[in-house]
């Protein structure tokens, strides 16, 4: 259920604000593992991905047709703000876009599909569990350490975060990772173990890439959540994890180094 979305971002949106509470001026400048952002402009594009909800006409100026484009633009826009002015932006933000956000759930959810640059075309309903990636990503693998600067406890990886962060990336699948039509000529199994765990199959059906719950096909790929998460956002090589391939090895090492989640 995309409302489990509202409740992930909720919960990690309550980790930020009390994480940048807390946080040194000089942890604000660290460079983050975000490639060429600081810290500070993390928390500056999440609040963006806010705004872009509550107040999308007040963006800065994107690059069209390039989501990752146009958040870099984005958050060089602000790259100049204060850390309290960005701590007070992220608040507002925020607040006003959660409201919105849990009103998309329904009943019933709110199923007008909306444009969001490469990453496809997608319910409103599902817009929650975006922000909620967003957060789990930035947070625990931009921010805090181990891959991140910041050394501060790192929040739960639970059921909860991790199932509306999967839900948001397998439905963006077909349409984010568009080299994978050149490559996939049958199916292949992704098996995902630990906090919100399932299974999935990504196939080609009437000429179109789709991905099914459940099913498991002569070739497979059995990876952790959590490392899923990391890899497929190419935030580190697929081939860096203990990842366990059944079938033909080299067409699904084909397919993963198609897979790119964002």
């Amino acid at each position: 259920m995309t409302a489990e979305g509202v409740a992930a971002l909720r919960a990690d949106r309550d980790v930020v604000l009390a994480l940048i509470a807390d946080l040194a001026p000089g942890e604000w400048q660290a460079a983050s593992d975000c490639d060429g952002w600081r810290v500070q402009d993390v928390i500056a594009h999440l609040a963006n991905t806010f705004r872009a909800v509550a107040d999308p006409g007040a963006l800065p100026p994107g690059v069209p047709g390039d989501l990752e484009a146009s958040q870099d633009a984005q958050v060089a826009a602000h790259r100049d703000w204060t850390p309290a002015e960005v701590e007070a932006d992220y608040t507002a933000m925020a607040a006003a876009a959660l409201d919105l956000l849990e009103q998309w759930q329904g009943p019933p959810p709110v199923t007008t599909l909306i444009p969001i640059e490469d990453a496809g075309q997608h319910p409103l309903h599902l817009v929650a569990n975006a922000l909620a990636f967003d957060h789990f990503c930035h947070l625990r693998n931009d921010i805090l350490k181990p891959l991140g600067p910041i050394d501060r406890p790192a929040p739960p990886a639970d059921d909860l975060r991790v199932r509306a962060t999967l839900e948001w990336l397998m439905a963006g699948l077909p349409q984010m990772s568009s080299s994978l039509t050149s490559v996939l000529t049958e199916p292949v199994g992704l098996d995902l173990t630990g906090p919100g765990a399932g299974s999935w199959t990504v196939a080609v059906r009437d000429g179109e890439i789709t991905v099914e719950g459940g099913a498991s096909p002569n070739t497979s790929v059995q990876s952790t959540t959590t490392d899923f998460i990391i890899w497929a956002t190419h935030r580190r090589p697929w081939r860096a994890f203990d990842l366990e391939i059944t079938g033909d090895r080299d067409y699904a090492a084909a397919v993963l180094d198609a897979i790119h989640l964002f």
